[in-house]
């Protein structure tokens, strides 16, 4: 039985021009007029979805999902024009201030946990409390952790040499200079029409899938963001999702990992002291993607955090994460904040 709410439906969606030439998708579900809460997607260019409505009880809650830019329903599609960490920031305030919101509270997982924190940081006065899981705090080190044969790779060595197969030794031996040439190769693939995810299906050849760096990048992240997912059920998945969510999810993440999220070294654990709010952290012990270290730094950081750590779960989250999120945002309901 799952532990999160029903599904529901928007009441009420929207697109709002950011500047630059980008419009966002946002949705709103739930209770209107009730308590605002607002949910950041990972990725970055995950988008948001419909199981995303259903962290919190919509008698309760006015829940708000968006699409970060370039990614889901917001436009231009693929869009890395303007598309940084800080521009990300500027966006959910010229949403708040859109929706005619004061303050909400701010939930983000994986990527939307490192955009709540530093959105938390920049605007501290709107944010009433700050959930976050899976903690990715941006910095140089975890990205290179996720491509290091020293680091995801020690754990999954079949899933990061598949990754790596026919990449140079000189390349793949440097992280960050391999996420800047894989972002080269996926930019290269969409300028020619990405035809190998054109054959997108449960039964397409795994070999031909591969040769698209676009699913490559995103196939490697879900095997080891489970505790185990074979390749054949990520194609079936995959072709549930759509190319469309390949291409953004691994083109967007690459253009953020290859620039360092857009953060100086250390900047949000340095800025931990401006969270004077309530700040909720959760994650899971055996989180190949997000190494729990971050998490338990940031509650150390932060004035006013408490960390709940997921016994036996990876990245994605389980039916234990999915409790822990709901309890969290009952607890909050209950505290009236």
């Amino acid at each position: 039985m799952s532990a999160l709410f029903d599904p529901i439906e928007p009441y009420e969606t929207g697109r709002l021009p950011v500047g630059d030439g980008h419009v966002l998708y946002y949705e709103r579900s739930g209770r209107r007029g009730g308590r605002p809460v607002v949910f950041l997607h990972g990725g970055p260019g995950s988008g948001a979805g419909a199981r995303h409505r259903r962290y919190y009880d919509p008698q309760h809650w006015d829940i708000i999902l968006f699409d970060q830019r370039g990614c889901g329903r917001s436009t231009p599609f693929l869009s890395l024009e303007a598309n940084t960490t800080a521009h990300l920031i500027a966006d959910l305030d010229v949403l708040r201030r859109h929706l005619g919101l004061e303050r909400w509270t701010v939930f983000g997982p994986s990527w939307g946990s490192t955009l709540a924190i530093a959105y938390s940081q920049a605007f501290p006065e709107t944010v009433e409390a700050l959930v976050v899981e899976a903690i990715f705090l941006g910095t140089r080190s975890e990205c290179d952790w996720f491509h290091s044969r020293r680091g995801a790779g020690a754990i999954f060595p079949d899933a990061l040499e598949r990754l790596f197969d026919s990449v140079p030794d000189e390349i793949s031996a440097n992280t960050q200079r391999f996420q800047r040439w894989a972002l080269d190769q996926m930019m290269l693939e969409l300028a020619e029409g990405a035809p190998a995810l054109d054959r997108l299906s449960p039964d397409t050849p795994l070999s031909q899938l591969e040769q698209s760096w676009l699913y490559r990048w995103s196939a490697y992240e879900e095997r080891i963001a489970h505790l185990d997912r074979p390749p054949d059920q990520i194609r079936a998945d995959f072709t549930a999702n759509g190319a469309d969510w390949i291409k953004a999810h691994s083109l967007i993440e690459a253009w953020y990992f290859a620039h360092d999220c857009f953060l100086a070294p250390g900047e949000l654990l340095a800025n931990a002291e401006r969270l004077t709010l309530p700040v909720r952290i959760i994650h899971s012990r055996y989180d190949v993607v997000c190494p729990s270290r971050a998490a338990f730094h940031l509650a150390e950081a932060a004035p006013d955090a408490r960390l709940e750590i997921v016994p036996s779960s990876g990245h994605i989250m389980t039916d234990q994460a999915h409790a822990l999120v709901v309890e969290t945002f009952t607890e909050l309901s209950a505290e009236g904040r």
